[in-house]
């Protein structure tokens, strides 16, 4: 007998528990086997008090309230008409979501709105010519270039991005920098100081070791690393004795920074390294973005939560995708790609993520259900009758009529262009930071010999950063595509610190001011020649605040209000911001548009309630959620317990944490 894959044991547990069942009312379970084990995944109470287990059953199965408002869907034609369907903004989460659109929106014309000349967003370049030969030329990447794998991560939105690469027939082209160095930096307070690396080698150790006794970079850290890990050495977390309590612990909400200050009992890690890590990554204020809802997140509810060894939370929405997607029309070359990308940190194409978004636009160019619009800024949009009107800025009398319009416009953006005025003030609350990013190529192939690695990232603490910049990437050290050697940086300034200012520096003042940085940083000799480019993001990297949570679920009421579920969102206003959870936002809403329901949407035609079982007992049941809903924040408003799940991280395939002795005990288990 051929021997199963880790996928297709978590697969075979995940459909034991959903055999069965039925959409609707809870579902009574007699005594299954003893064999099916599926707890052997999700991890059997953890320190939960047992008498939580009902009062969970019956809080993931009962609906809760909804807004009044007409009964959503997109399924089925309006009078044996296509539906007409609009999707606002042709970034990444704009295409991915007409990508799926087309391919399963039955019945459906699609129309794209992009207000610039081009598809795209963030995601930019342009070749600059350095000399007059045919090959003096390099590639300036003016915005995301490279994605990090999921290799390590507790979600699994990756999937969708390989599943669209199939979709596409690009797997072949993903690729991994060769001889990446992954080494990283933080500038302070006046040089580079490496971060310690993942690997054991003695000069490793030793660096590490010399760097934390003589660099003022780590003052704090040891105290800071003693508070963080003697209660876990202590194994001291209290129980949650009942379900409020579960559910009081998950509402807390604080900063990034105010959190750890608290975990850590000292305030100088954060501002010298958290604060850092903050800027690359969102381009933020440690002390104003929710922990809950940045990268952070697993880190927070682990400690938060009942926690046992091996065991670790995780949202059902993502078991639900893992499961979903296994029975759909990709599921081997994903399952090929999952496992081919534990091999790497760092993945992307030659060209960086030029080449998705050229096989994306091609695609969808080549769909006889989809008319793309650039140049075509949205005006306004009303509701009236059942539908929404859709006005430009270029044809004001030209407005059309939507069956649905699903907006990936930044949300203050879309508050601002919604009739009546004022209708989403949650939405007009948000907040979103400017970054000027600024490419610079040196024909000296050597100034980063004493450097090399992904780049550094300047903390709010280091001295003398009136340039306000937050980060530095070698490019030349992760360019894939460049010919001709030399040293490529793209410096990103601005974010936070800019936010109040009325107006921003020129082109030809910032690429000024990142020069004077990096030459400052970076030793770098005046007199060493460069070329430069430079491009404003207005606007670009939304910032998810404290309080995210609550007003995204106060926003899923006001549209259901003011658009009775024909305008849905998407997009890294509302879930995480990176390209591939950009991604993720675009299937959620096109799927949840196309089928008219909640997920699953290939594994069944009917969502499934779900049994975790333990030695024969059930333990406790839920219904995979609609976690999209009408607006495409319905899992916004879900108490925030019924959203996630204690599992062993061993079981899960794709992942790092996979054990192939956990998974032969799983395998034992199965039925036959």
């Amino acid at each position: 007998m051929t021997p199963q894959r880790p996928e297709d044991v978590l697969i075979t547990l995940l459909r034991s528990a959903y055999r069965n069942t039925r959409h609707g009312a809870r579902t009574t379970i007699s005594k299954p086997p003893a064999s099916r084990h599926l707890s052997s995944l999700v991890a059997r109470n953890t320190t939960l008090n047992r008498s939580i287990g009902q009062r969970v059953t019956r809080s993931r199965t009962e609906k809760p309230p909804r807004a009044r408002g007409q009964p959503f869907s997109t399924v089925g034609p309006r009078h044996d008409k296509p539906r007409e369907i609009a999707v606002l903004g042709g970034g990444i989460t704009g295409l991915t979501t007409v990508h799926y659109l087309a391919r399963y929106a039955k019945n459906a014309h699609i129309t794209l709105y992009e207000g610039s000349d081009r598809l795209g967003g963030w995601v930019d370049g342009k070749l600059a010519r350095i000399g007059d030969g045919e090959s003096d030329k390099v590639l300036f990447q003016r915005g995301p270039r490279m994605l990090r794998s999921g290799r390590a991560s507790r979600k699994y939105d990756d999937l969708i991005f390989y599943d669209v690469l199939a979709n596409l027939n690009m797997q072949e082209r993903l690729v991994s920098p060769p001889n990446l160095s992954e080494d990283r930096y933080l500038y302070y307070p006046d040089h580079l100081v490496r971060l310690p690396g993942s690997g054991f080698s003695l000069n490793n150790i030793l660096d590490t070791a010399r760097s934390f006794l003589t660099e003022p970079l780590w003052d704090g850290a040891v105290k800071a690393g003693i508070a963080m890990f003697l209660p876990t050495l202590r194994n001291d977390k209290e129980d949650i004795r009942n379900i409020e309590e579960f559910e009081e612990a998950l509402a807390m909400d604080e900063s990034v920074g105010e959190y750890f200050e608290r975990v850590l009992d000292d305030d100088r890690v954060v501002k010298n390294i958290l604060s850092g890590m903050m800027h690359g990554i969102y381009g933020g204020d440690v002390y104003k973005l929710s922990v809950k809802h940045t990268l952070l997140d697993g880190f927070w509810r682990d400690r938060l939560l009942p926690r046992r060894r091996g065991v670790f939370w995780m949202e059902t929405k993502d078991l639900d995708l893992v499961y979903d997607l296994m029975r759909g029309p990709n599921s081997d070359a994903i399952k090929e790609l999952g496992w081919k990308a534990l091999d790497f940190s760092i993945m992307a194409f030659e060209d960086g993520l030029l080449g998705l978004l050229n096989g994306l636009a091609k695609d969808l160019k080549q769909q006889k259900n989809v008319t793309i619009k650039t140049g075509s800024p949205v005006d306004s949009l009303a509701y009236k009758g059942g539908r929404v009107t859709v006005t430009t800025e270029n044809k004001p009398r030209n407005a059309k009529q939507y069956d649905q319009v699903i907006s990936t416009l930044f949300s203050k953006h879309l508050a601002d262009i919604v009739k009546p005025k004022g209708s989403l003030p949650s939405l007009a609350k948000t907040h979103a930071v400017t970054i000027m990013v600024v490419n610079l190529w040196f024909p000296n192939p050597d100034l980063l010999a004493q450097n090399h690695g992904f780049g550094y990232l300047v903390p709010t603490t280091t001295p003398q950063n009136d340039e306000c910049i937050l980060g530095v990437l070698f490019d030349s050290d992760l360019d894939m595509y460049d010919r001709r050697r030399g040293t490529k940086l793209t410096v990103m300034m601005g974010g936070h610190y800019w936010d109040g200012w009325s107006s921003y520096p020129t082109e030809d003042m910032a690429k000024e001011m990142a020069l004077q940085a990096v030459r400052r940083h970076l030793r770098i000799d005046p007199n060493e020649k460069v070329f430069t480019s430079a491009r404003l993001c207005r606007d670009c990297l939304p910032q998810h605040y404290v309080g995210h949570r609550r007003r995204m679920k106060d926003a899923h009421y006001e549209l259901m209000t003011a658009f009775q579920g024909r305008l849905s969102v998407a997009g890294p206003s509302y879930t995480a911001v990176g390209v591939i959870p950009a991604m993720r936002a675009g299937y959620d809403v096109a799927m949840r548009t196309a089928r008219g329901r909640g997920p699953p949407w290939f594994a069944s035609a009917d969502p499934a309630q779900v049994a975790l079982w333990d030695g024969g007992k059930a333990l406790k049941t839920w219904k995979p959620a609609d976690h999209v809903g009408a607006t495409g924040l319905e899992g916004f408003t879900e108490p925030e317990h019924t959203t996630l799940m204690p599992v062993t991280k061993f079981a899960l395939p794709f992942r790092v944490w996979y054990d192939e002795e956990t998974m032969a005990r799983l395998r034992s288990r199965l039925p036959t």
